[in-house]
């Protein structure tokens, strides 16, 4: 009867706990949370299956974002068992305003360069195009 009990107790005992996925996810998490928001981030930490994770940022025109991954279970790269963190933060070196005044600039470049061309052509002055 005790012998039952103790095998019954051992099974409830081994069950319980986080599993590697989520002790890999507070990895992740706790990595990505030392992240300042700059160009470089480097992390010895390893994952719940003793592997190293990666890092990789990319520069967008507001943010940098941040990425950090485990290759999972199998250690294979980039596949559906991966375990994968972001972070994004503003990098300050463009703003809205400035990213729509460049683009404000092109379009209105393009249309009075359009209309000068035009103006020229309607008064005889441009050079006529060959065919």
């Amino acid at each position: 009867m005790w012998r039952s009990f103790a095998v019954l107790g051992v099974m409830m005992i081994s069950g319980c706990g986080p599993s590697a996925y989520e002790r890999t996810l507070s990895v992740l998490n706790t990595e990505a949370d030392r992240w300042e928001g700059g160009k470089d981030f480097n992390t010895s930490a390893m994952d719940s299956y003793g592997r190293p994770l990666s890092t990789s940022i990319e520069k967008g025109v507001l943010n940098y974002t941040l990425e950090v991954r485990s290759n999972g279970p199998d250690g294979l790269p980039k596949n559906s068992d991966d375990i994968v963190v972001t972070r994004s933060k503003r990098h300050g070196e463009s703003s809205v305003a400035e990213e729509a005044k460049k683009v404000t600039e092109g379009v209105a470049g393009g249309a009075a360069s359009g209309a000068i061309k035009g103006i020229k052509k309607g008064l005889g002055l441009g050079r006529e195009e060959k065919k």
